[in-house]
């Protein structure tokens, strides 16, 4: 498996609630949607289902409008991903989630 973790900072979007992104690099002769999938999965049964981070803000600014604060919107806060123009990415808010992947994939 063939990842990159970057450390969130101002050139980065999402850094105001997230702390790294886990990037999914191509290896020769492999996808990295396979890999992605796989940890994405394991994100989901390890810390909950999430949804892409794109969608999250809409979501919660609705939540805001409506001013429903018992809707059942669930937004995970602890991690998120994102899959767009054939990047595959994860989102992840602190160090100890990042020690828990490393651990899983190393």
């Amino acid at each position: 498996m063939k990842y990159d973790i970057i450390k969130l900072d101002g050139r980065y979007n999402h850094r105001d609630r997230f702390r790294y992104m886990i990037t999914f690099t191509k290896a020769p002769g492999q996808s990295a949607i396979l890999d992605f999938d796989r940890c994405r999965r394991w994100f989901n049964d390890t810390y909950g289902w999430s949804q892409d981070v794109e969608m999250q803000y809409p979501m919660q600014q609705a939540r805001i409008k409506q001013f429903d604060e018992h809707s059942d919107v669930e937004i995970n806060e602890q991690w998120a991903y994102n899959i767009k123009y054939n990047d595959y990415r994860i989102y992840i808010a602190n160090d100890q989630m990042l020690t828990m992947f490393q651990l899983k994939w190393a």
